[in-house]
């Protein structure tokens, strides 16, 4: 399978990275070509690139690029097949309520995508799902297993969250999960990927939660002189040792990471004239499971009510790195 090809559907939502109104691009052999400008935007490795570096004073970026490029996250179970991935995404509850709550044929960003296993699983129901990562390492291997299994729905490119080069309003569901918090401006990159949904299209963020996470700092103190089997999901989840090692790389020796209240995200909505629809672990319901619906309304609760919901997290969602998630509606569809 030639990396080259994307979907037409999915060709049409790019654009040039430095174009600042359209610059739609066209492929050519090893690459993309703006029909505007001419200029050639070359494979990387291998892999279809519109990376473009940002401003970034701190040099987040930088350190968190070489982090991932060192460990591609998150790993596969070794040599794992198409079949076996898809039957550990129906068995976990909130991708297979994701995947319904999308349904069928549509357009699908991942910000973000890593190794592309959550792209791949998406990509059922005839979705078309284009996965961005600023790793070129990871998206290797997002690449392998798509060509490896020959997979048609499912594509990849190198970009960066701050310039993403993506046409606005052209996806129906654009997800960013276990990202945003890794960037030097979580809020700015949560606009810049808003920017990319349709009215009336879904986004998807999942971030660390600042109460839940306390629990994962304090054993990040911990795991030098206890080792890996103090993480539950090295013990519980986990059956390939390269995978929990990249697991454990990834919880507790991160270079940079933030974390985010409820509150936080929905203030993040009001600001970019997004509907609250749902949570995962659902607001008001402390038992920890993820909505059927996820893309029904639901109850953001009071701001009393969130601080308790968050505190019981620490009973809950704390011992697999307190990721929860916030799904919301863009207005004016």
């Amino acid at each position: 399978m030639n990396p080259s090809i994307f979907p037409e559907r999915i060709l049409s939502c790019l654009q040039a990275p430095d174009a600042k109104s359209g610059g739609t691009l066209e492929s050519v052999p090893d690459g993309l070509r703006s029909v505007t400008t001419g200029q050639i935007f070359s494979f990387v490795d291998g892999i279809p690139s519109l990376f473009q570096p940002t401003d970034d004073k701190e040099g987040v970026t930088i350190r968190i690029k070489e982090f991932y490029e060192k460990n591609p996250f998150p790993n596969y179970e070794g040599q794992e097949e198409f079949g076996e991935l898809v039957n550990r995404g129906h068995s976990n509850p909130f991708q297979e309520s994701l995947l319904n709550a999308i349904g069928y044929n549509k357009l699908i960003l991942e910000c973000g995508c890593g190794t592309g296993q959550l792209s791949h699983y998406l990509q059922l129901n005839n979705n078309q799902v284009l996965g961005i990562d600023m790793t070129l390492n990871s998206l290797k291997l997002a690449m392998e297993h798509k060509q490896r299994n020959a997979l048609t729905r499912s594509s990849f490119c190198q970009m960066n969250l701050f310039n993403l080069a993506i046409q606005d309003a052209s996806f129906d569901v654009v997800i960013s999960m276990g990202v945003l918090h890794h960037t030097f401006d979580a809020r700015m990159a949560f606009r810049h990927i808003v920017r990319k949904v349709k009215p009336g299209g879904i986004v998807i963020v999942g971030l660390y939660n600042y109460f839940a996470r306390v629990p994962t700092w304090i054993r990040s103190k911990l795991v030098r002189f206890l080792g890996s089997k103090i993480d539950f999901v090295v013990r519980h989840r986990i059956r390939d040792a390269r995978k929990a090692d990249i697991w454990i790389q990834d919880q507790y020796f991160n270079p940079h990471e933030t974390w985010h209240s409820i509150d936080d995200v929905l203030g993040w909505f009001a600001e970019n004239d997004l509907e609250f629809l749902n949570c995962s672990p659902p607001i008001l319901d402390t038992t920890g499971e993820s909505s059927e619906d996820l893309f029904g309304p639901s109850d953001a609760g009071t701001k009393e009510q969130r601080v308790v919901t968050q505190l019981l997290w620490l009973f809950s969602i704390a011992r697999e790195g307190a990721l929860f998630v916030m799904i919301g509606r863009k207005r004016g569809g």
